[in-house]
């Protein structure tokens, strides 16, 4: 871990959800092979997963399985029904919270740190993957792009989570795994900003900026904090 910061003014923290809380890239192949269970095709998950890639419908569309299904002669509605059902119920459950986010949420719980969360998933997917990860009492505030029309890496969606904790950016901690939809951005706010390596997955390419932290665990955020113990670190 980078740790050029001496930080001890952070009255609030805003998360990213997806891939810095728990693996979400492996829930959405899990659901990607639900799908393939469905079709009888003992298939790569990932000749699927490439759709979700594609620009054209976003990342999480269950239209990406719809054009999947009709590029391989598959027109039937209900099948498609069925396809999509089976994708979002197993890409749920797959949603496991990584070895240390209970414990690095109840450490700034408990030293009084308020937080937030910031995704660009919608609200109901973002509360049901939070509840199926046990993590959904830690984030009083969650901020979607139902709620404020636009998405990460606009302020917008940072700057509604900023004024809900009632915080400065100065006052604030970014933690995400993108560089590009989370760190820039609070950068130019002005947040600190803890980039959470370990889970960017991104294939895409991200901006030259330099966070103030670089996570090889999410724990490591704890350090920022003179009056944590330490008692909840995991070897």
């Amino acid at each position: 871990m980078s740790s050029p910061v001496q930080q001890t003014t952070i009255r609030a923290a805003i998360f990213d959800m997806d891939n810095t809380l728990f693996d979400f890239m492996y829930a959405q192949r899990a659901g990607c092979s639900a799908v393939l269970s469905v079709l009888g095709h003992p298939t790569d998950p990932s000749v699927l997963f490439r759709y979700f890639l594609r620009p054209d419908h976003g990342f999480e569309s269950t239209q990406n399985i719809r054009d999947y299904l009709v590029d391989l002669g598959h027109n039937d509605p209900n099948l498609f029904r069925i396809c999509a059902a089976q994708y979002e119920a197993r890409k749920l459950q797959a949603i496991t919270p990584y070895d240390d986010a209970l414990s690095t949420l109840e450490a700034l719980r408990d030293l009084g740190i308020p937080l937030a969360l910031v995704t660009d998933a919608d609200t109901d997917h973002a509360r049901g993957r939070l509840k199926q990860a046990g993590l959904e009492r830690f984030f009083p505030v969650i901020v979607t792009p139902d709620q404020t029309g636009s998405r990460k890496p606009s302020h917008c969606q940072f700057l509604s989570a900023l004024d809900q904790l009632r915080v400065t950016p100065a006052e604030a901690l970014m933690v995400g795994d993108s560089l590009r939809r989370d760190i820039y951005p609070c950068t130019e706010l002005g947040l600190i900003t803890a980039y959470a390596a370990y889970g960017d997955q991104s294939p895409f390419p991200s901006p030259v900026c330099t966070p103030d932290l670089v996570l090889e665990r999410l724990d490591q955020i704890l350090d920022l904090f003179p009056a944590y113990s330490g008692a909840v670190r995991q070897a």
